[in-house]
């Protein structure tokens, strides 16, 4: 007997699920328009870019003229960026023969401190290809982030071979600009291009309560658009959107190329969100063999982790509970609540979970 899942975890330990269920621009991280009043345009020069540490590559200490720079900025708390970054990572290796420098730029706030950026470059950082970026201050963040009237990340900013802004937004897009960027054929009019596709995702994201309208739509987009067929903010809602057909062959079809894929860049972020929603969606858990997807889904995590994490142990827990296995649900959770032992607020996030185990 397959059991069903609560509707969304709350707090640490679903930080990133939650916003791969949500539906809307907003939650897969639209930096949105720019506000009013702001003084850093497309077209101009890029300004200076400082930091205090750098990792994956020697310290970018200028804007040199000839090569292109995708400029991303992102925080450890920011699930979408996690997200996005080993997309960045490939197109870093696809551009890294043609001048083209990645830099993932993050400034310290009171939940993302240099010790949380060191931890997370430990656990995960060394495997993208690219440069990361880390300042004590806020001058180079608000020299580009807040000149260019963005209050959302991750956004990015691609730096053209003469040192001007061809394009700030969203790195979902970056498989539109770089190409012209990189063959010297981006004219800042084809912002208007971009614009359009912008537009035409918005579309997708607000027909998702429609699951027949938001395949409709997703499949004419990947069709017209196939560079942009990997976004990975439609997984959950594609998948979501078959199970409410009930198309559920599709649907596991989907779901078997997701994880396979973050198996093979070795993606923790992807696999606890496709085990949260394989776990805790009642159209998931109620199919064997998604809940089996979810179960290696849940182990992958657990083997890049290490069976130390308890993010990782918990989600074994989940995976077992969703399956109708509650003695090894309940052991798999022990092991979480013990590895919780030095992270009080988790721990108490995860026994509030796993109480379900024992009703």
């Amino acid at each position: 007997m397959l059991r069903s899942g609560h509707k969304v975890l709350g707090g640490i330990v679903g930080v990133i699920a939650a916003f791969m269920l949500a539906p809307t621009p907003q939650a897969a991280g639209q930096p949105g328009v720019p506000k009013a009043g702001a003084t850093l345009k497309a077209g101009d020069p890029a300004p200076d870019l400082k930091a205090d540490k750098w990792w994956n590559g020697d310290p970018v200490t200028q804007l040199k003229k000839g090569n292109v720079y995708v400029v991303e900025f992102w925080a450890t708390w920011c699930g979408p960026c996690i997200v996005m970054m080993p997309h960045l990572s490939e197109l870093q290796e696809k551009y890294k023969d043609q001048g083209v420098i990645f830099i993932g730029y993050t400034a310290r706030d009171p939940n993302n401190t240099l010790a949380k950026v060191t931890s997370f470059v430990e656990k995960r950082g060394r495997k993208l290809k690219y440069r990361l970026a880390y300042s004590e201050d806020r001058g180079t963040y608000d020299a580009w982030m807040k000149a260019a009237g963005r209050g959302g990340i991750p956004c990015c900013f691609v730096v053209d071979r003469q040192g001007k802004i061809a394009y700030i937004g969203h790195p979902m897009y970056l498989d539109v600009v770089l190409p012209k960027v990189v063959a010297d054929k981006w004219k800042l009019d084809d912002l208007a291009e971009v614009e359009r596709v912008e537009q035409e995702v918005d579309s997708i994201f607000a027909a998702s309560r429609n699951p027949e309208e938001f395949l409709k739509k997703l499949e004419a987009f990947e069709k017209n658009h196939p560079e942009m067929g990997g976004i990975p903010y439609f997984n959950a809602p594609r998948i979501l959107s078959l199970l409410q057909l009930k198309r559920v062959e599709q649907a596991q079809k989907t779901a078997e190329q997701i994880l396979e894929q973050a198996l093979r860049r070795e993606d923790p972020a992807a696999l606890q969100s496709l085990t949260a929603l394989l776990t805790n969606s009642p159209q998931a858990n109620q199919h064997k063999e998604l809940v089996a997807l979810a179960l290696r889904s849940a182990q992958g995590l657990l083997k890049l982790n290490g069976d130390k994490d308890p993010i990782a142990l918990y989600f074994v827990a989940e995976a077992h509970f969703a399956s109708g296995d509650v003695a090894k649900a309940k052991e798999w959770g022990a092991k979480a609540l013990e590895a919780a032992e030095q992270e009080p607020q988790l721990k108490r996030q995860i026994q509030q979970r796993i109480s379900r185990y024992d009703k």
